[in-house]
């Protein structure tokens, strides 16, 4: 997990130099990550990099709409694999997320 959270740091330094604009093509690239609902590991660097740009202030208000509903099945993330099941890095990182946006925010929004 520590490449991950490397990589979604990285991520959220890059995006710091972006203008808007890209920056909010970068949040698309990492919400559609989130379509698979089998990619764990897909879902565990969507989740951190979604903290990072939260705790930079990259990601605007308006888009959490779309964002707080991906993080709520985030945080409820279970997949069968043979005996057991996978789950617990990405409801880690969902908490994780959730932190990191009662720090970004404030109550109101």
């Amino acid at each position: 997990t520590i490449v991950r959270w490397s990589a979604a740091k990285g991520i959220g330094r890059l995006t710091e130099r972006l203008p808007a604009v890209c920056a909010d093509d970068v949040l698309d690239a990492i919400l559609k990550i989130c379509s698979d609902p089998e990619q764990d590991r897909a879902w565990h660097g969507a989740c951190l990099a979604l903290a990072e740009l939260a705790r930079r202030g990259l990601l605007l208000p308006e888009r959490l709409g779309e964002v707080i509903p991906i993080v709520v099945r985030a945080i409820g993330y279970d997949v069968r694999r043979g005996k057991h099941s996978v789950g617990t890095h990405v409801r880690d990182a969902s908490c994780y997320t959730c932190w990191a946006f009662a720090r970004a925010y404030e109550p109101s929004v």
